[in-house]
């Protein structure tokens, strides 16, 4: 099922590129980066490209390309779908024999990594207009000052919620940091054990630990990218934040390690909230039922902290490969699915939210109340910090969140051992 690859994705990119880093991420290893070539003109597309695509992307792909083909009738697109599982060690090989496809999708989170090999071209001038983006997923193309992916897809998160107990306990979705708190008390004065689920530790943790960082104005990395910044005091007034909801009683000390394992309790109303994707909704409807979802589940927009409400981006991008055998077509197919009308047709059919915020505008993406929340959450959402050592990082993270989690070192103590070993492992940037 759809919704079920989407959390896979999430998951098993971050830990594909974990892998692959020490191959590829390290500043001693690193090949030139690759040119710009020339500009994509208006012309119809001609001849054969090779694409590859992850998971249910590659799958439904064939159906979107179709359009494409009908308005080119002398170009042809072939889709190879790739595990997602497997898409980080096959690019990273593809691009050392240089027997690559034209064109491959790949996780936002990998641009920096992919961008080190020399192996992919950055965009053409003009090829799209980066403005049309939601910001996260445009900052997440570029690479040391040079764009290496065109955004095609996004995914952020939003607070989901029992409607049936706020309503029980006349209360509203919290929008501030100080509304959280006393919110989360009074769905558990309605019955629930815990007011919130937060990820607690386990792989990926940091997706759900560094907004409240960014709530708070935290910015990870200096403005060059060269070094990070976990020693700030707007990151510590986050993971302080964080840290309060263990010690209020609110949120448990031991959160979820798998996939599905917190749907259960949230539909028999031991847990009252979570923090999750617009695929929340199917996993649910599956644990609960439909009427569940219609009568007892609210959704809404992460409350702000002194700075934002920053959720975490990711989403997927295409690149073209250096060795590209069709470059003006490959680029001009890119081209093509990042127009308004295409990114709504991807949307029908795969689900996947447009990373182009014009095609929002028609259609269930400009009415559907959960998709709405969607829509304004990605306006602020960021993605990582843009850097080739940035998943070796996450896994220091994430052993951190841990210890605070569990009531074992303070905030401090455990940012002072990220900043410490962030500044040994380096960001791998050059600029």
């Amino acid at each position: 099922m759809l919704f079920r690859s989407h959390l896979v994705r999430t998951v098993v990119v971050g830990s594909v590129a974990t892998l692959l880093l020490t191959g590829c991420g390290r500043t001693d290893t690193r090949q030139k980066p690759g040119s710009a070539g020339s500009p994509i003109d208006s012309s119809p597309a001609t001849g054969t490209i090779t694409v590859w695509a992850m998971g249910t992307e590659g799958e439904l792909l064939p159906k979107l390309a179709a359009g494409f083909e009908k308005a080119n009738t002398d170009a042809k697109v072939k889709v190879t779908a790739v595990p997602w599982q497997d898409y980080g060690k096959k690019v990273e090989t593809a691009i050392a024999s240089g027997d690559t496809p034209d064109a491959t999708l790949v996780g936002a989170a990998d641009i920096a990594m992919f961008a080190t090999t020399g192996g992919l071209e950055q965009v053409p001038p003009k090829l799209v207009d980066d403005a049309a983006f939601y910001p996260g997923a445009a900052r997440s193309s570029a690479f040391e000052g040079a764009t290496y992916g065109v955004p095609w897809y996004v995914e952020t998160r939003s607070l989901f919620y029992r409607k049936d107990l706020a309503q029980a306990a006349n209360v509203s979705a919290p929008k501030t940091w100080d509304e959280y708190g006393p919110f989360l008390k009074a769905l558990q004065k309605q019955g629930a054990k815990w007011g919130l689920s937060l990820p607690t530790g386990a792989a990926q943790s940091w997706q759900g630990v560094l907004p409240f960082m960014w709530q708070a104005g935290a910015r990870l990395t200096n403005d060059g990218g060269t070094a990070f910044t976990f020693d700030t005091p707007e990151a510590l007034k986050g993971l302080e934040f964080y840290q309060s909801f263990f010690t209020s009683k609110t949120v448990s000390r031991n959160g979820p390690v798998s996939l599905g394992e917190i749907e259960p309790q949230f539909v028999a109303g031991s847990t009252a909230a979570l923090i999750s994707g617009p695929w929340e909704e199917s996993l649910l409807k599956s644990a609960g039922g439909a009427s569940f979802v219609a009568d007892k589940v609210g959704i809404a927009p992460l409350p702000a902290g002194p700075d934002s409400n920053a959720s975490y981006m990711g989403g997927g991008q295409w690149t073209v490969f250096k060795d590209a055998k069709n470059r003006e077509t490959a680029w001009k197919f890119i081209r093509w699915m990042a127009q308004p009308e295409q990114q709504k047709a991807w949307y029908g059919l795969s689900g996947d939210l447009p990373a182009v915020q014009s095609a929002w505008k028609q259609g269930k993406l400009a009415t559907d109340p959960a998709l709405k929340v969607f829509q304004t959450q990605l306006k602020t959402a960021q993605p990582g910090p843009t850097t080739t050592t940035w998943k070796q990082v996450t896994a220091v993270v994430d052993a951190e969140i841990e210890k605070v989690a569990k009531g074992v070192t303070s905030p401090k103590a455990a940012l002072e051992q990220i900043q410490s070993k962030a500044a040994a492992i380096g960001t791998g940037n050059k600029r």
